[in-house]
């Protein structure tokens, strides 16, 4: 099997890699590049400090060469050559020759396909000229990366409120800009203020805020937030909320209830907010409940790459959904697996309990992934991962885009017939929580939003935020 080491060099490479580009930036294009050769096992990356889903992060390049031992050849690149393609690469790695080499102007680090047995001492390899017909091969420069980034990213401004400083702090240096200046305060009767720290006149600003517990407390100063740009002369405000707090009160499942996720959409829109960001929302239709467009992205890409990685036998697994209302979320994640796919018919006799009737599908003798939007109590998990192993399952895995965790439903998980729970961290965990378990799994977000935020700022299609997970 062949590997590939993407190597950094100097702390000049490093901002270099961070450059925007086609909606990301060079790092996260060449990764996404090189993911299209079939056979390539490991993707490792020496001297970065960023984060990249489905790769490994070396601090030494001798502990990525510890990875790749074995038949195959390695590619050593660098993130600088932004107009490569699979295609191109894959060439590399099926030329007969042990080293091979891709110059321009030999300012930056090589790009070479060579042999596992000789990567040991690629430092003093005597590379070999490669010539790819009909591509032009462009190096970005110095200059290039600033005048990208000046044309994209210079009136962009990144702020976190109370619930998701340490999304954006990772969001920011993905972007390789610093976080906005912004202060929270409370009055002694509870009363919000959100100060800005920062001109935001004419600036595309940006607000990061999951309004998840205190819920009323986080929306609330997403609101004031708004309000506070918008009155300082914003040229465009996008509001992310990673998780959509009332997005569960979407309808009136009953007479004289209220359709509160409307109520927040329109607080929303008449604070200022020109665009919103969410993940996996309750019900897709909140969208409608919008004037302003509406991005709804879905981790689901993300938990299928995860557990891809598993390596499991797509005849051994089936994907479930825990009710009527998650089967397309089921089935997008059974189509990436291959698998199966199986229903969980239940009934909920008051909010936050749950009846488990009956499975609609095979899952006896069958690792099963129960897939769902949200975990608050952990009653819906938990009710269908004991009816699926009273139906004769194997391992019960869980995968959730919002993990709220609340009353006690860590220690309920802990107790339970489930392997794991995979959750995101549109919610950041609480650590008091995560401690009651080993069995939950968090996966960041933070490469998403910055990708999206690069794609809204440099007009590119929202979708390229999932090309990674491919």
């Amino acid at each position: 099997m062949n590997n590939a080491i993407i190597f950094i060099r100097n702390d000049e490479e490093k901002q270099l890699s961070k450059t925007p580009y086609l909606g990301g930036n060079l790092l996260l294009h060449l990764v996404k590049e090189i993911r299209k050769i079939a056979d390539l096992e490991n993707i490792c990356i020496v001297g970065s400090d960023a984060e990249v889903p489905g790769c490994l992060k070396m601090d030494d390049v001798d502990d990525a060469i510890s990875m790749v031992k074995g038949e195959g050849k390695t590619l050593l690149v660098s993130p600088l050559y932004p107009e490569f393609t699979g295609h191109d690469l894959e060439k590399l790695l099926k030329k007969d020759s042990q080293g091979a080499v891709m110059t321009c102007n030999g300012k930056v680090l090589e790009a070479i396909a060579i042999s596992n047995e000789y990567l040991k001492d690629f430092r003093s390899i005597h590379f070999e000229q490669v010539e790819i017909k009909n591509k032009k091969i462009k190096k970005v420069t110095k200059e290039d990366a600033l005048n990208m980034k000046g044309a994209s990213l210079d009136d962009v401004v990144v702020f976190a409120l109370t619930s998701s400083v340490s999304i954006v702090e990772e969001v920011c240096n993905y972007l390789n800009i610093a976080p906005g200046k912004v202060d929270v305060r409370h009055f002694a009767d509870g009363e919000t203020l959100v100060e800005l720290g920062e001109s935001v006149r004419g600036k595309r600003c940006y607000i990061i805020q999951s309004t998840c517990k205190p819920v009323n407390d986080t929306l609330m100063e997403v609101l004031i937030c708004i309000d506070a740009m918008r009155r300082s002369s914003a040229a465009e405000i996008t509001c992310i909320l990673p998780y959509f707090g009332y997005a569960r009160q979407d309808r009136k499942a009953s007479p004289r209830q209220p359709i509160t996720a409307k109520l927040v959409a329109s607080m929303l829109e008449e604070a200022g907010a020109n665009r919103v960001v969410t993940f996996d929302l309750h019900a897709a239709q909140i969208q409608g409940f919008f004037h302003c467009p509406v991005d709804d992205l879905t981790t689901v890409p993300m938990m299928g790459q995860y557990f891809r990685r598993k390596n499991f036998d797509p005849n051994d697994i089936v994907v479930v959904s825990p009710d009527h209302g998650g089967v397309k979320r089921a089935r997008n994640l059974a189509e990436m697996l291959g698998s199966g796919l199986a229903i969980i018919d239940k009934r909920r006799p008051r909010p936050n309990v749950v009846e488990a009737c009956t499975v609609i599908g095979d899952v006896r003798d069958k690792n099963v992934i129960i897939v769902d939007d949200i975990c608050d109590t952990g009653g819906s998990l938990i009710a269908a991962s004991n009816i699926l192993r009273e139906n004769g399952c194997k391992d019960i895995y869980v995968c959730i885009a919002h993990g709220l965790f609340s009353n006690d439903a860590a220690s309920k998980i802990e107790a339970s017939p489930i392997k794991e729970v995979v959750c995101t961290n549109t919610i950041v965990p609480d650590p008091n929580e995560l401690a009651k378990t080993t069995k939950i799994t968090t996966l960041s977000v933070g490469w998403m939003l910055s990708k999206l935020i690069l794609a809204v700022s440099c007009h590119t299609p929202v979708s390229e935020v999932y090309a990674l997970y491919e």
